[in-house]
């Protein structure tokens, strides 16, 4: 795949760099934190599933730190996707491949029409490089089902700092994503966890993972283990909801996160979590994650408070009790003496 994207950026070629290195990556921006908007994307579901689409602002409550938020409800259809798409390529990924002949085909379906962008990041032990944002995703049609094997890694931290800081420097009225396609766990990643917490909350990104396992065995142990103080949670489709709760200390997240990283950064962005064994599974689960993407209900609001660090929140609905509520459950707020 770094082949292949390489010689696909130079054909389409202008002026000025194509590609933004591992080696120079783009620094991560500080957002402002003591007005700043926090978007919090909310799926709505029956208990069959089905998306709910019917709902107003004053249908739900929204709190930080337990205290009830003056929420909107934006129109998503105005506000354009920046979606960058994480493809592992190292490591136990390369028996994945053949799975992926039908990718550019249902990536192109998530995507959905411009202005939406996508941008294309193939990893192992580092991020190799990013595909420029484009409207038209068939630009990337061979490098993307037919990717090239990369090392032994899976540094599954360092890509998503690397995309995170990718999507810090688009619009900020733009509704920000990640897709990562990876194994659960990460391998040689030099990124620490919190602070891949941070940037997600402070670019107001959700993280949606598509997981292979290269050891099945691996999360079946993971789960048998000595009983955790927030067990994880398996929904009827199979998903994991991860095991951390966000009135437990920080440090509780972060361990957890060692143990399924693609899960707990889904949860903890207000993302989702699907896995898939073969290419028919990868299909269905990507066209249900698109249309979860496209579905969701987009809630802001202005922090009441400016105390720094990890904000836990909390959506609920009232008066509709009997549907389910899938949202980001928390926000980084930075330490306004520490900007510059």
């Amino acid at each position: 795949m770094r082949r292949s994207l390489t010689t696909a950026a130079l054909l389409l070629a202008g002026a000025g760099p194509l590609f933004a290195q591992n080696d120079a990556s783009p620094a991560p921006s500080t957002l402002q934190t003591t007005t700043r908007l926090v978007v919090v994307p909310t799926l709505v579901q029956t208990s069959s599933r089905e998306t709910v689409y019917s709902l107003h602002a004053d249908d739900f409550l929204l709190t930080d730190k337990g205290v009830p938020q003056k929420l909107h409800l934006d129109d998503d259809a105005t506000q354009p996707l920046s979606l960058v798409v994480l493809l592992q390529t190292g490591g136990a990924a390369v028996h994945e491949f053949e799975k992926y002949r039908n990718l550019e085909t249902m990536l192109a379906e998530v995507l959905g029409k411009a202005p939406n962008q996508v941008a294309v990041v193939n990893f192992d032990s580092k991020p190799e490089a990013a595909s420029p944002f484009t409207s038209n995703i068939e630009e990337w049609t061979d490098a993307i089902n037919h990717p090239d094997p990369g090392d032994d890694g899976a540094a599954i931290m360092d890509s998503l700092k690397y995309a995170l800081a990718l999507l810090a420097k688009q619009p900020a009225t733009n509704r920000r994503a990640i897709l990562l396609i990876s194994q659960p766990f990460d391998l040689g990643s030099k990124t620490a966890a919190k602070e891949v917490v941070r940037m997600t909350g402070e670019t107001n990104t959700a993280i949606y993972t598509l997981t292979f396992s290269p050891q099945k065995t691996r999360i079946k142990d993971s789960l048998t283990e000595k009983p955790h103080s927030n067990p994880p949670i398996t929904l009827p489709n199979g998903t994991y909801t991860g095991y951390f709760n966000l009135s437990e200390p920080l440090g509780m997240i972060l361990d957890a996160m060692k143990k399924n990283v693609a899960a707990e950064v889904a949860t903890l962005s207000g993302g989702e979590v699907a896995a898939f064994n073969n290419q028919h599974e990868l299909d269905d689960k990507l066209t249900m994650l698109g249309s979860h993407l496209h579905n969701r209900y987009t809630l802001t609001f202005t922090p009441t408070s400016s105390e720094p660090g990890l904000h836990p929140l909390q959506v609920r609905l009232p008066n509709y009790p009997q549907l389910t509520v899938s949202a980001r459950t928390s926000y980084w707020a930075s330490d306004p003496a520490q900007e510059h």
